[in-house]
């Protein structure tokens, strides 16, 4: 009951944040990939929609979460470079997605104990149709917040940690989340940890301080954490970033992905070299 009421409260919150994603983010290209649809029954009776994007030559398998009231696809940008690059994608339609078709038959305390379950399906997915690749967690918004739990990162939802993640990749992260965040809660994300964020990224009546944004990075044990902020980057800025920042994005996900999922030295190093283009700043701990 006590999780039932924090998510409550949360999903009122992050409610105009994902509206601002999804109505601020321009027309773009089809997809460079096609996701195929798997229908898997979840443990509460559910079948949850799973996207999977398979890569050509696959080589490690990201679990995405998106963010609230948007759907997988809507990140085709960033998902199609991953999976160009050999890292399959498995991305739930999370229930709170206005995409979703029973969408109407959850209110907003469903949404984080279903996307618990959602992203726990997905690497069950993941470790099928690839079995014995290295798996990232990798997520927008809420949807990051969700993949730091899967790295170990505990709320007062308790550990929903999976060990076999290899790493975090948290975009434009949901902030500090009063009454389900607690001080700790970084503590326990001791895997490789990747924050883009920007001075912009601020949601009315929600996440005031960009700042908030940075929790994980500040929190987490150091080692193997980096942190990207953009001059007047906002929450939308993996959908709006120009083709200079998201080149940026790119290089930095991919060398993260690289030295992480795949133990590459070379892209540890290159990762940790990455310069500063002008208007990003870079930090390590």
């Amino acid at each position: 009951m006590l999780i039932r009421v924090l998510a409550a409260g949360l999903l009122l919150s992050v409610a105009p944040m994902t509206a601002a994603v999804a109505q601020t983010a321009p027309a773009a290209a089809a997809p460079a990939f096609e996701a195929r649809h798997l229908m898997i029954p979840a443990p509460d009776g559910r079948t949850i929609d799973i996207s999977v994007w398979a890569a050509p030559e696959e080589r490690g398998v990201i679990v995405f979460s998106s963010g609230f009231n948007s759907a997988p696809a809507a990140y085709h940008r960033i998902l199609s470079e991953w999976v160009s690059h050999g890292y399959t994608v498995v991305a739930p339609l999370h229930v709170d997605s206005l995409q979703h078709p029973d969408h109407d038959k959850y209110d907003n305390r469903a949404a984080f104990s279903t996307r618990i379950m959602d992203v726990a399906v997905a690497r069950g997915v993941a470790r099928h149709i690839a079995p014995g690749k290295p798996m990232i967690a990798a997520g927008h918004s809420f949807g990051s917040l969700i993949s730091a739990i899967e790295g170990g990162a505990v709320t007062v939802a308790g550990p929903h940690g999976d060990p076999e993640i290899k790493g975090v990749i948290e975009l434009s992260s949901p902030g500090i989340i009063q009454g389900l965040v607690t001080p700790t809660t970084w503590e326990g994300l001791d895997k490789p940890l990747l924050v883009i964020t920007g001075d912009k990224d601020v949601v009315p009546g929600f996440a005031t301080d960009w700042h908030d944004h940075r929790a994980a990075f500040d929190g987490s044990p150091a080692g193997d954490k980096t942190l990207l902020i953009f001059a007047d980057g906002d929450h939308s800025l993996i959908a709006r970033a120009d083709d200079a920042d998201f080149a940026t994005i790119v290089e930095a996900t991919e060398a993260f992905l690289d030295a992480y999922a795949l133990g590459d030295a070379a892209a540890k190093a290159r990762l940790n070299a990455l310069p500063a283009p002008d208007g990003v700043t870079i930090e390590r701990r």
